[in-house]
């Protein structure tokens, strides 16, 4: 049976902390507080801080992209600095929600993969098949795969006919070498339900219990898979474990406590009974 190394390096991260936070890395000057100037300088040496946080708490951190190529070349150099030093034991995912024709995915996905180094990677499939093989290709990596997101936007095409059901079942398809994972917000828990049912071990990535006001207890019943060694999912944190704006000092220790009441959060989530007809 073959092994993904991506999907056990995740694991093993679940393992070693008992957590199954995904934490934000995210430049944004509404984001530091007080203390930090709005310079790519400071941005780095908040997210440093970020992590020194939460390393040792969390089994994985997700880049948002967009927020480094907003700086231009002096941002995406940040982010080779900082993606270099997140500890090796933890899993990372760049969050690019890449998607193109082959050629030009090709190239997205050696810039994550090979050049970032990125133990998974976002991708929206809706130019299909050949838009997302080269990610696939990189079968001992993770492709979370855009199936049902957090937005308001996703009643425009993602629940028009039930689309987000077709891509489920299109992505159990490609799953050749549990390479692929799904990105499934947690805003819609029924609809999150529905696609478990559909596909009973993919790893999920759950944005949305923040800002979003996604249902985190509706969305931990249902994403629960049938894989007696990992839950099978991530929920996605950024805000939700920052220090205050108005903060100016202890922001390690407000970052850990801000992330041990959402590890509270989830595990009390877990452990309520799902509805009926969920997946155990």
């Amino acid at each position: 049976m073959t092994v993904n190394a991506a999907l056990e390096k995740l694991k093993s991260a679940w393992r070693r902390t008992g957590s199954l936070i995904s934490v934000g890395l995210e430049p944004a000057d509404r984001y530091l507080p007080k203390g930090f100037r709005h310079t790519v300088e400071d941005h780095e040496r908040f997210l440093r801080l970020v992590i020194e946080a939460a390393a040792p708490c969390v089994p994985a951190f997700k880049f948002n992209m967009a927020h480094f190529e907003a700086f231009g070349s002096s941002g995406w150099a940040m982010l080779e600095r900082v993606r270099a030093s997140i500890p090796n034991d933890c899993f990372v995912i760049m969050d690019g929600k890449r998607g193109d024709i082959g050629t030009s995915s090709e190239h997205y996905a050696r810039s994550v993969y090979e050049h970032l180094n990125a133990d998974a990677a976002t991708v929206n499939p809706l130019m299909g098949a050949d838009a997302v093989a080269p990610f696939l290709d990189y079968s001992e990596r993770l492709t979370f795969l855009l199936t049902l997101t957090s937005n308001p936007g996703a009643d425009d095409f993602l629940l028009d006919r039930d689309l987000f059901l077709r891509i489920a079942e299109r992505a159990a398809a490609w799953n050749t070498h549990d390479q692929v994972g799904l990105v499934v917000g947690a805003t819609r828990p029924e609809q999150l339900r529905a696609i478990r049912a559909m596909t009973p071990r993919m790893p999920f990535l759950i944005p949305g219990v923040g800002a979003q006001d996604g249902d985190l207890a509706g969305a931990a019943a249902g994403a629960r898979c049938q894989a007696s060694d990992f839950p099978g999912f991530l929920i996605h944190v950024t805000r939700g474990i920052l220090p205050p704006p108005e903060a100016h000092s202890d922001h390690l220790e407000a970052i850990t406590k801000k992330i041990q009441l959402w590890q509270t959060r989830i595990q009390d989530a877990m452990n309520q009974p799902g509805p009926r007809g969920s997946t155990p």
